[in-house]
């Protein structure tokens, strides 16, 4: 007839507590683990050098606990790696949900998110007409300072400091603006992508 591991462990415990001739109190429990060589042995304490791998802990009460062994810092590290991917990816679909909520609650139809888009990339527009405008108007001071510069070293003279420094920090301000404009240019390109998104996920939730 087989027995059971609990049932096997149970007449273990049996013996050995037989064997002592010791009074156990109620709440004492056998504790059984598996030495160097591989052969399971029970007591009342697991030896320090056992401590750290697995062991079974049987109660007087015939109940069996099994304790696991003690987790290499190399799979404590994945276990936290793996539960801060699963978490981020809840995250993700938690905010891809938050995001299409919106998305239905402040649109009824594609014409109105091109109508949006479409406000968006006009007022960026007019910024950069202003931009430009503005700096038409710095580029024509910057010309008649350089030719006032030009003037000068033609006629055997060195460019005056005040005129050499306004020469340079219009330039400065050309560039600046250049810059502002091209970047107001990547930031209607960012909006009609974004709005090309929502478009397409609108119609995926519409079923459209």
């Amino acid at each position: 007839m087989s027995v059971s591991k609990t049932g096997k462990y149970l007449v273990v415990a049996a013996t050995l507590l037989a064997g002592s001739g010791l009074a156990l109190p109620a709440s004492a429990a056998i504790k059984c683990w598996t030495n160097n060589e591989g052969v399971r042995e029970c007591g009342e304490s697991v030896p320090p050098e056992f401590a750290q791998q697995g062991h079974e802990v049987i109660k007087k009460s015939g109940a069996v606990e099994e304790t696991e062994r003690a987790k290499s810092p190399e799979e404590l590290a994945e276990e936290k790696r793996v539960a801060e991917e699963k978490a981020a990816i809840k995250e993700a679909e938690q905010e891809k949900i938050r995001q299409d909520n919106i998305l239905l609650a402040t649109f009824s139809t594609i014409e109105d998110i091109e109508r949006v888009r479409d406000e968006q990339i006009t007022a960026l527009d007019a910024t950069i007409s202003v931009t430009k405008t503005r700096n038409a108007k710095i580029q024509q001071d910057l010309d008649k300072r350089i030719e006032a510069a030009a003037a000068e070293e033609r006629a055997g003279k060195a460019p005056n400091a005040a005129l050499l420094k306004d020469i340079e920090s219009l330039r400065r301000q050309t560039d600046d603006n250049e810059k502002f404009i091209e970047a107001k240019h990547k930031e209607q390109d960012t909006i009609r992508q974004q709005y090309a998104d929502k478009i397409q996920r609108f119609k995926e939730l519409k079923g459209l």
